[in-house]
């Protein structure tokens, strides 16, 4: 990310040495307010939690077809405490889900490759911008953050969505359990709209 000061610093140091004209103190003034516009934005948008800060950067990710297997996941299993799988092809929606949860410096259950284990971990809260949202599917479970909503679905921001992470809307009403860590205070409800995308229907 770009800091939004280097404009400020790269006109004062072209300055330095020899004064400022009175072009340059009218530039400076105007990169000081143009800073200040960007803090006061910055400040006013909500500050995302830790772990989705995480999952977003892994975006991207994904299974590699055949006998290869991708090593953030595969490696993964063991690191996180579940080495009796070492491959991309066991459902890996709960191991990203814990692997953010652990960048966060929180804990998470034992059992977290089962996706419905962590409808039991936390707290239930509202709907909310990386709360953790799990749904039930045939013959199991999937687990993601949420970062939306339309009237039918939530946008979700999860690991093993068409074998990679991505951000996919599921039906509501598959829902069941949305959690939030236990030592933290619960964040306020509400989601932004979203629109687009494939609902999807079994992320095995």
């Amino acid at each position: 990310m770009t800091d939004p000061r280097k404009p400020v610093f790269d006109a004062i140091r072209a300055a330095r040495g020899k004064g400022f004209t009175q072009p340059e103190v009218n530039q400076i003034d105007k990169l000081l307010d143009d800073l200040r516009l960007a803090r006061a934005s910055l400040a006013a948008k909500p500050k995302e939690p830790a772990w989705l800060v995480e999952a977003r950067a892994l975006i991207g990710q994904k299974e590699i077809p055949g006998p290869k297997h991708n090593r953030w996941i595969a490696e993964g299993w063991k690191r996180l405490g579940a080495g009796w799988f070492t491959d991309d092809e066991t459902p890996w929606c709960g191991l990203f889900v814990a692997h953010c949860i652990e960048k966060a410096g929180l804990p998470f259950p034992k059992m977290f490759p089962r996706a419905l284990a962590w409808a039991e971990w936390g707290k239930a809260c509202p709907p909310a911008v990386g709360a953790i949202v799990v749904f039930k599917r045939s013959g199991g479970g999937h687990v993601g953050f949420l970062v939306g909503e339309s009237a039918a679905n939530y946008y979700v921001l999860g690991g093993n969505q068409s074998n990679a992470v991505n951000i996919m809307p599921l039906a509501k009403n598959r829902a069941v359990a949305i959690r939030w860590p236990v030592s933290l205070s619960l964040p306020a409800a509400g989601l932004p709209k979203m629109t687009g995308g494939v609902v999807s229907t079994n992320e095995a």
